[in-house]
């Protein structure tokens, strides 16, 4: 499709905005984000993607259509008209049409692109608003998380990176779009993996096409947009002040004031980042059930947010942690957590001739490419009478099974760590290697032991590893004097 700007002064820039809308529940925020494009001072231009006709009113052309057969494949449909008008634009925005995007916004992307080197895209977060005036951040979620080694100076700004990369919207320069576009990548068919259909293509520029998107945390602000509809409230994400706190954290990273440490490898490559570690897990009974009573110190491996650690310390134990990262760790450490920052090699490296009462790893060893040694390196630090937790996901069970047999969403890939970054650890192995390393005896227990039968909803069928979606083992270093009786 060829949009043609008007004559216009050679000194504005030229704008062109793609918005995806499907449907008609979007309606007046798309209106109202249409209205807040013309207001700006550049020449703005805008396309609306949609699967049916809109009435939009003649200033805004509306192309109908599907890239494929699967309605969220309207997303893609943006790519062919940023490359077919790649020449005719300076600037162009990508929008989903509930992102209210501010002029504001624009005038700090461009502030801030000068300074950031080729491969570096000014990025954005989205946030949404409660009825109580508070902001949460959606994208900040189960996996999510900063990446404290990627905080840079980039001339008078600082940047840093978010795993996750989707925001409903991107900006980018025409030099960008054309590199984007020579990469080979950005004009491909429909596709999904690590995110769903919308998500991927308002994340292609960053994934595929040679780019990282960084966010300017020294101006944040700026690079906030609001999501109107404010649909992930209660659900997902976190309050923006938590993303202040870390990243005032990250801020003190780049003047060397605090550790830029990840633990591990936190993140799956299977169809959207299933089983990859969650940043903030909730406290589990059956997990708090089986830390002995008695236990008064507990080694945490993998501490995110530190909700769970928090129980132990409502105990009154003492709780150490080696954290999954610095940022996310300098949070939990408000809760009174001695944090032990460094790779697992280095975090272990520092705990060298400590033992506690409890070791607790959960859902971690699936994504390590040695799992073995990291059980073994987790299990050394269990003291005589101590106890050994360790949790993970349960690739057994008759979904996954399935799946597997079938391919479906890349189950397939299970069995190979390079392509999936998953090893399948299931309990009895697990509990061999265990029993080698002097605990014992080994338990196993099953949890959350539900299928989803159709319009039943959840129904618990308690039949171990063909329904359960995690195990637990517990293991205990026997006593030096209990081991040498039994000599």
């Amino acid at each position: 499709m060829d949009v043609t700007p008007p004559d216009l002064n050679q000194r504005r820039l030229r704008l062109l905005v793609a918005i995806a809308s499907h449907g008609e529940k979007n309606l007046q925020f798309l209106k109202r984000i249409i209205g807040r494009y013309r207001n700006m001072a550049m020449a703005v231009d805008i396309v609306v993607v949609s699967e049916a006709p809109k009435d939009l009113g003649p200033e805004v052309r509306v192309v109908v259509g599907l890239p494929s057969p699967n309605p969220w494949s309207l997303p893609f449909a943006h790519k062919a008209i940023f490359a077919e008008n790649a020449d005719r634009y300076d600037l162009f925005a990508y929008s989903e049409d509930d992102m209210e995007v501010m002029e504001e916004n624009v005038q700090a992307f461009l502030r801030v692109t000068p300074v950031l080197p080729g491969d570096e895209i000014a990025g954005f977060l989205r946030y949404e608003t409660d009825q109580s005036g508070t902001s949460h951040v959606p994208e900040a979620h189960e996996s999510a998380h900063w990446k404290p080694e990627t905080v840079r100076r980039r001339g008078a700004v600082t940047v840093a990176e978010f795993s996750n990369e989707h925001a409903g919207f991107y900006l980018l320069t025409q030099a960008q779009l054309k590199q984007a576009i020579a990469s080979g990548n950005f004009l491909r068919s429909p596709c999904e993996g690590r995110y769903g259909l919308p998500e991927t293509a308002a994340t292609d520029p960053y994934t595929c096409c040679g780019f990282r998107k960084v966010i300017c945390i020294s101006a944040l602000d700026d690079f906030l947009i609001h999501h109107l509809p404010n649909r992930y409230i209660g659900q997902l994400g976190m309050p923006l002040s938590g993303i202040r706190e870390q990243v005032q954290t990250l801020m003190d990273i780049c003047a060397g004031l605090h550790p830029a440490s990840t633990l591990c490898e936190v993140e799956s490559k299977v169809m959207r980042g299933r089983w990859s570690k969650n940043y903030d897990e909730k406290p589990c009974a059956e997990i708090l059930a089986r830390v002995p009573a008695g236990a008064q110190t507990l080694l945490s491996v993998g501490c995110g947010s530190g909700a769970v650690e928090a129980k132990f310390i409502q105990r009154g134990m003492k709780l150490t942690a080696l954290p999954l990262d610095s940022v996310v760790g300098a949070a939990a450490a408000h809760l009174g957590i001695e944090m032990i920052y460094g790779n697992w090699k280095e975090g272990l490296a520092q705990l060298a001739g400590r033992k506690f009462d409890c070791v607790l790893v959960t859902h971690l060893l699936h994504l390590q490419a040695d799992p073995g040694r990291f059980l073994e390196a987790c299990a050394q630090q269990v003291g005589e009478g101590g106890t050994l937790l360790v949790v993970g996901p349960n690739f057994n069970r008759i979904p996954n099974l399935l799946k597997r047999t079938f391919g479906v969403n890349g189950h397939c890939q299970l069995g190979n760590y390079g392509e999936s970054g998953i090893n399948v650890c299931q309990p009895g192995t697990l509990a061999g290697q265990i029993k080698k390393l002097g605990l014992g005896p080994v338990t196993v227990q099953w949890l959350d032991q539900e299928l989803s039968p159709g319009r039943l909803g959840r129904v618990k069928i308690p039949l171990g590893s063909l329904t359960a979606r995690n195990w637990m083992l517990q293991a205990r270093r026997q006593p030096a004097a209990t081991n040498h009786r039994s000599i």
